[in-house]
């Protein structure tokens, strides 16, 4: 007798989970906004880039001799058993593609323009075998670098790493019959390539797309269990700190506020309260098909884009949030979105394309 309950039917959907093999829709839906996403970040430190990264910049080779020395007098501390010196800077890297660059201002430049093309060529699926890798080892170096470091910016090597990781894999077993292919990754994964009729299937492509969601769902509520430590969030006012900062708020402010109080804490703790729903109600929609369960799931990461950009000020988290989102979908599901793009550049195409006469205006011309 089957049972759906027994213990080698969950291991086979324990096994489906994981290796189903599934079009590489997704993840080059991924890769293309991870990709745009690692471009804007990288771009918007244009000006600064020497001042911010380099070993001649405002955090130098000295102050990296300096903090990783105290490092290693802590680390003694500890094991004497005594107490340790407060911290100079955040925990540095072990190590940086920008270590070798040294402080050659040339080759750090070369090192940045460089960073900028692997990134386009990464957004564009060109050779991803090996600008996966290059732009995993180059987002990891720069978010690392304390000139910068910013709550979310981890989030970005988190998306390079698993993109890395499943462009590594997919099509290794097939490299389109050529060694470039092997080499460098299959052509079909380009964002302008003709897509197969039938799609093809890789395993890799799951298999990244589920450690994505995986991560991301421990992100989310390890988020919102900590919340729940902090009597603000119970009390449904804990945005209201944000929205208000210390060295901008003034007493005329607050008492121009003062009319609208109650309305205002109304939707703060409205807000306040959505935002908790949603982190700990997150693995029980996640995963579930349907209109009204993908526009929880989208809905919610599209609004705390816009809530972390006007409340926290932190311009990574909404769209590291989206682009994670994204991964949930399923293989119909994208294939939806896919033929739906399809119909719609078609369209446009068509709407360009000038219209030939038709035979009866043909005719009537030639007379």
């Amino acid at each position: 007798m089957n049972n759906d309950r027994s213990p080698i039917a969950a291991g086979n959907a324990w096994t489906r989970f994981w290796f189903t093999p599934t079009p590489i829709t997704g993840m080059t839906a991924l890769r293309i906004a991870s990709g745009l996403l690692f471009l804007v970040w990288l771009l918007s430190f244009v000006g600064h880039q020497n001042e911010l990264f380099s070993l001649n910049g405002w955090f130098d080779e000295s102050a990296y001799r300096q903090v990783r020395g105290q490092e290693r007098d802590n680390e003694r501390a500890i094991r004497e058993n005594k107490a340790p010196q407060p911290s100079l800077g955040p925990a540095l890297p072990l190590w940086s593609a920008l270590f070798p660059v040294g402080k050659s201002e040339t080759a750090f430049q070369v090192f940045y323009w460089g960073s900028v093309v692997v990134l386009v060529l990464f957004t564009l699926g060109i050779g991803t075998r090996i600008t996966s890798v290059l732009t995993w080892v180059i987002v990891v170096s720069l978010v690392t670098n304390p000139a910068i470091s910013y709550e979310g910016d981890y989030l970005l090597g988190l998306l390079a790493f698993y993109l890395m990781i499943g462009h590594l894999l997919t099509g290794i077993w097939n490299g389109n019959g050529h060694l470039l292919g092997y080499i460098f990754g299959p052509c079909d994964q380009m964002a302008f390539a003709r897509p197969k009729d039938p799609p093809r299937l890789s395993y890799s492509a799951n298999f990244m797309m589920r450690l994505i969601q995986i991560h991301f769902t421990i992100l989310i509520m390890i988020s919102a269990l900590h919340k729940l430590q902090v009597s603000d969030w119970w009390s449904g006012v804990a945005l209201w700190y944000p929205l208000h900062p210390p060295f901008q708020v003034t007493a005329d402010s607050l008492r121009a506020e003062a009319a609208s109080a109650q309305v205002t804490l109304f939707w703060v703790s409205l807000a306040t309260y959505g935002v908790l729903a949603w982190q700990l109600a997150f693995p029980l929609f996640a995963w579930r098909q349907g209109t009204v369960w993908r526009t929880i799931l989208l809905g919610g990461a599209a609004v705390g884009w816009i809530g972390s950009i006007f409340v926290y000020k932190l311009p990574l988290f909404g769209p590291v949030y989206c682009i994670a989102a994204l991964s949930f979908l399923s293989a119909e599901e994208w294939a939806g979105i896919a033929k739906w793009m399809q119909g719609k550049i078609g369209g446009a195409a068509l709407k360009v394309r000038p219209a030939s006469p038709t035979p009866a205006v043909a005719t009537a011309g030639k007379k």
